[in-house]
């Protein structure tokens, strides 16, 4: 998507040549202000219910087709405390993915009774052959890891790029997020590997109001490269019920 704002660059012509004119340092600086106040609020948002859980059902496509579901529940604190239970199919029932804070994730394999942290290199592989990867799970919240800048706004939809805080915080060079006011949220993220390519797109749909917000019920990542997709739709979503710490302890991990 091209930038809509003048403000940010404009493309001039000269002697058949063509060159980005500079941003001026207060234009710049403003659109980062501005920007990071647009990710923080989204985050805000994002949190409104604290305490969520739902049921989902994850549609894996490879080729266009359909080849395997997988059912899970999910119950969340704040987005940085999450803890997944796969129920369906059978070879995965048992198994469980915990994120005790935005550093900490283990996996729980009811083959072997055992739980393991996923190592730093494993956070961007596909969770079971989907297109969703544990790093997806860290990233639940933008602010902490990603400077903003305001891009520009296309009627109800308001466009950021994100450039990572550290290149510890994230495997991607930037992203690229748009936030439709009409339902206050993030409906889509382009996502960027270090060579600067565009490889990934999550798009979020279905959005549904509870209590006095909203929150997408159908969640898709599609792989640029490989065309493969994968469908993740909740049901059951329940944002009142509160969640007790003790949770989302790997002792918890370990029971039935």
């Amino acid at each position: 998507m091209k930038p809509v704002s003048l403000l940010l660059a404009s493309v001039l012509a000269i002697s058949g040549a063509s060159f980005i004119a500079p941003q001026p340092v207060a234009a710049a600086e403003d659109l980062a202000a501005k920007g990071a106040a647009i990710l923080k609020a989204s985050d805000d948002r994002a949190v409104k219910f604290p305490d969520q859980t739902y049921t989902a059902s994850m549609e894996i496509y490879k080729s266009g087709k359909l080849r395997t579901t997988m059912v899970f529940s999910m119950v969340t604190k704040g987005l940085v405390k999450q803890l997944i239970r796969f129920l369906q199919p059978g070879d995965v029932a048992g198994m469980k993915i915990l994120m005790e804070g935005p550093e900490e994730l283990y996996v729980y394999s009811p083959e072997f009774q055992k739980v393991r942290r996923i190592a730093a290199h494993m956070k961007n592989q596909g969770f079971n052959g989907s297109e969703f990867t544990p790093e997806d799970m860290v990233m639940a919240k933008l602010s902490p890891l990603f400077d903003a800048v305001l891009v520009g706004k296309t009627g109800n939809e308001t466009q950021l790029n994100l450039k990572p805080k550290s290149a510890e915080s994230t495997s991607f060079s930037k992203l690229e997020i748009f936030i439709d006011s009409t339902v206050g949220g993030i409906t889509r993220i382009k996502y960027f590997d270090q060579a600067g390519n565009h490889i990934r797109t999550q798009t979020r749909e279905e959005w549904k109001a509870f209590e006095d917000g909203m929150i997408p019920t159908r969640i898709r990542m599609k792989n640029l490269k490989t065309t493969d997709e994968t469908v993740i739709n909740l049901s059951e979503i329940d944002v009142k019920t509160a969640i007790d710490d003790e949770t989302f302890s790997r002792r918890t991990l370990m029971r039935g």
